[in-house]
């Protein structure tokens, strides 16, 4: 029961703190934390203040109340002394009369040695056991109903009355205390009032004050913001010679670093592999990538003709050719999971399988090298209308083992494959004709139900002992087509809304 009793306590705090959690906004404005620390220092600082000034304003009015009474006690106790003595009834009445006269005084009052009143106008006290017999003059507290009801304070200053230093009787002063508490009272809301006023001002002067003390930091988050959403070219155009200008400048150089790595990385990635250079850049304290044995498929496109096509136009035409087909082979490569290695004059190598796990790489370079024929086909007629020559790709694959890794000196390396299987791709890309694909018997057998090949004769390979039969590739299985079909009208697409991905490399 207890245990149930308790995970139910547990429960509702829970709740709770969610509800409270809920109500509380998530993002509370700097410059509302400043306002508000600021505000909080000025009201406890305007509120000690004023208690004491309060303080001492009261102080102030009780010692000169006290003074003041205990003036007038000491003044008609010497001038009482004689008459008393003498007992002089007129004298005494007329000391009481004329003390009465001043308006501070409520009442006045002489008595005998034995305590017997002698003289008295006004207001008297009414105390329990009035203390006549002292040395010294006293006050004493009382309390009088006042006309309306009330209950008024006042207090009596009892002063001996002494002839050669021989106590003859006591005066007694009556004065009211209540105008002492309303002067306090007075003196107090006057405080109040002024400390709220005082209050207001400062809060709105700490609000004002704030949001000028966090404005810049706004603009470094508005600037902050920016650079998330990609705007590496955003800077704080404010000169300071504080800590805030300090950071400004801080913000400025890391904005500019982020632009140079950023153009950096773009021009990279267009010299080498998108996948190679997101390998390297995320992990630039070890540039090289291991090498390693694997089993993946090499595409050689080449461009049939093309020397003699060059002859006849200007190396910037030159240029400007190979580029856009360069750019139109790379993006089918991409959309096949391959990465293209390198663009030797005007042959393309490709390769998959290699930086990113893929069972089918042979299947998918076989459906690459048939989309960029059909590439071929299409841009072809669009040049014959131009009155353009046309441009025909005689392309090898071949599928094996080969080594992945780096080539080259410390100062300039390159990614690539290597070996046999590398090389034989390349000589079956010189055996092909123009728009012919030509792959070895034994990447058919294994890809036979999902692509159309023909058998061709058996080729003398350079460096091959034994002659290798090969096929030609006329197109994927039918089941396969309608993907080809949108990846060529995604390559076609491309043509206006992509610049070029690639640089012609020359050997």
């Amino acid at each position: 029961m207890i245990k149930k009793t308790k995970a139910t306590l547990r429960h509702i705090a829970d709740g709770l703190q969610l509800r409270l959690a809920r109500l509380l906004p998530r993002h509370v404005p700097i410059a509302f934390k400043l306002a508000l620390v600021m505000t909080l220092l000025l009201v406890l600082g305007m509120a000690s203040l004023g208690l004491f000034i309060s303080d001492n304003q009261n102080r102030l009015i009780r010692t000169q109340l006290h003074d003041f009474g205990s003036s007038m006690a000491l003044q008609l106790a010497k001038q009482a002394s004689e008459p008393i003595l003498s007992e002089n009834s007129l004298n005494l009445s007329m000391l009481t009369t004329n003390l009465g006269l001043d308006e501070k005084i409520l009442g006045a009052g002489i008595y005998g040695h034995d305590g017997s009143m002698l003289s008295a106008s006004g207001i008297q006290p009414n105390l329990a056991e009035p203390n006549f017999q002292s040395n010294s003059v006293t006050a004493q507290p009382w309390f009088r109903q006042a006309t309306d009801g009330s209950r008024e304070r006042m207090i009596s200053f009892v002063a001996p009355a002494t002839y050669q230093d021989v106590q003859v009787g006591s005066v007694v002063v009556t004065l009211s205390a209540s105008l002492m508490d309303q002067a306090a009272v007075r003196a107090r809301d006057a405080i109040i009032y002024a400390t709220l006023a005082m209050t207001v001002l400062a809060s709105l002067l700490a609000y004002w004050l704030s949001r000028r003390l966090s404005l810049p930091i706004h603009h470094l988050m508005e600037a902050t913001r920016a650079i998330d959403r990609g705007d590496l070219a955003i800077r704080i155009d404010q000169q300071r010679n504080d800590e805030i200008g300090f950071l400004f400048e801080g913000f400025n150089n890391m904005a500019a670093g982020l632009l140079k790595k950023s153009q950096v990385e773009q021009v990279f990635s267009r010299y080498v592999s998108k996948n190679v250079a997101d390998k390297v850049l995320a992990n630039l304290d070890e540039v090289r990538l291991v090498d390693r044995p694997i089993e993946a498929t090499v595409l050689f496109a080449d461009i049939t003709g093309f020397t003699a096509m060059s002859e006849k136009l200007q190396p910037s035409q030159v240029s400007e050719l190979l580029n856009e087909y360069f750019s139109f082979i790379s993006r089918a490569c991409s959309l096949y999971g391959g990465v293209v290695d390198k663009f030797i004059g005007d042959c393309a190598m490709l390769v998959f399988g290699v930086l990113e796990d893929d069972t089918d790489h042979a299947f998918n370079a076989i459906s690459c090298a048939v989309l960029i024929q059909q590439l071929a086909a299409q841009l072809n007629e669009e040049r014959r209308a131009d009155g353009r020559p046309e441009i025909h790709f005689r392309i090898g694959v071949n599928c094996g083992a080969m080594l992945a890794g780096n080539l080259g000196s410390e100062e300039r390396m390159e990614y690539t494959v290597v070996g046999d299987a590398v090389n034989l791709a390349s000589r079956l890309c010189c055996e092909a004709q123009p728009d012919q694909i030509i792959i070895r018997e034994q990447l058919y057998s294994m890809l036979k139900p999902r692509i159309v090949a023909q058998a061709g004769k058996t080729l003398p390979i350079r460096g091959k002992s034994t002659p290798v039969g090969v096929y030609s590739v006329q197109d994927i299985h039918r089941d396969y087509q309608p993907a080809l079909r949108d990846n060529l009208s995604k390559v076609l697409n491309t043509r206006t809304t992509q610049p070029s991905e690639r640089t012609a490399e020359h050997a």
